[in-house]
């Protein structure tokens, strides 16, 4: 018997072959992102930064489809990196649970507790939760991210919830003067160690000064940023604002936030 191994140039044309992109939210996104974008989540406390995270975890690692029912997954696998300890798995599964009750309701049809239990389940199989304490165990992480890539071809999501987490103590231990550097230089690492993947990156962090609608492509241009999700509170009662900007649009959507997820409150609803 003869066995072949895999060398380095077919390695790399096998992972030039990886998934199609990916559309982790069909409101805030009404085609697909392109399977190399950073999205940046920011806003204040409470306004669903973690919880929205969560969501673009729960759809990219759920089924497109189960025995004829459409799940609207991603049908792919996910890297969450947790660097404040405020996901809680149990969340992930919830939101999971929701999706999949919400669409077996669209079929008209009452699926069993088990087969939510399974498909949920069989969908954490494609989670990968790394938990970080300090900022060395960040930069250590992120700098063998490769690795975790080289070892899982259907990775399609880098997550990371908060890229801040450690900005102090990076600046105390260094000379790091604005959080934004400290970001950018986190980012860098990133695309550095994912460049040759096919792999959408998402992180939140800390809520800052609200851009100007009129300058959203200067304001992401030169930053790595491909779309920035601004969360802020509404002057309406239980509701949110999210001021979405990209390269080329930007826009506002309102939202609730429940035990189920952020819902998305549309203009002709």
């Amino acid at each position: 018997m003869e066995f072949h191994s895999e060398d380095g140039l077919e390695l790399l044309s096998r992972f030039s072959v990886k998934p199609r992109p990916i559309n982790l939210d069909n409101v805030l996104f009404s085609n697909d992102i392109d399977n190399r974008s950073v999205v940046e989540i920011v806003g204040a406390s409470s306004t669903g930064k973690t919880l929205l995270l969560c969501q673009f975890v729960a759809k990219c690692i759920l089924p497109a489809h189960h025995k004829g029912i459409r799940i609207d997954g991603c049908d792919a696998c996910a890297i969450l990196i947790d660097t404040l300890g405020h996901i809680r798995m149990s969340k992930i599964a919830e939101l999971m649970s929701s999706t999949i009750r919400s669409a077996y309701q669209v079929a008209d049809v009452q699926p069993p507790a088990e087969t939510v239990d399974r498909i949920v389940n069989k969908s954490l199989e494609n989670l990968t939760v790394i938990s970080c304490c300090n900022n060395d165990q960040l930069q250590l992480t992120l700098h063998t991210l490769e690795d975790e890539f080289l070892s899982n071809e259907r990775i399609a999501l880098l997550a990371m919830d908060n890229i801040l987490a450690y900005y102090w103590q990076a600046r105390k231990e260094g000379s790091i003067l604005s959080m934004d550097n400290y970001a950018r230089d986190l980012l860098r690492i990133v695309q550095v160690q994912t460049s040759q993947f096919h792999t959408v990156t998402v992180y939140t962090r800390w809520d800052g000064p609200v851009p100007k609608p009129e300058s959203h492509a200067n304001l992401l241009k030169g930053s790595g940023v491909n779309y920035r999700l601004q969360l802020s509170k509404s002057t309406v009662v239980r509701e949110f604002m999210c001021h979405l900007q990209s390269i080329d649009n930007v826009k506002q959507i309102r939202y609730t936030i429940s035990d189920s997820g952020i819902k998305w409150i549309l203009n002709n609803a």
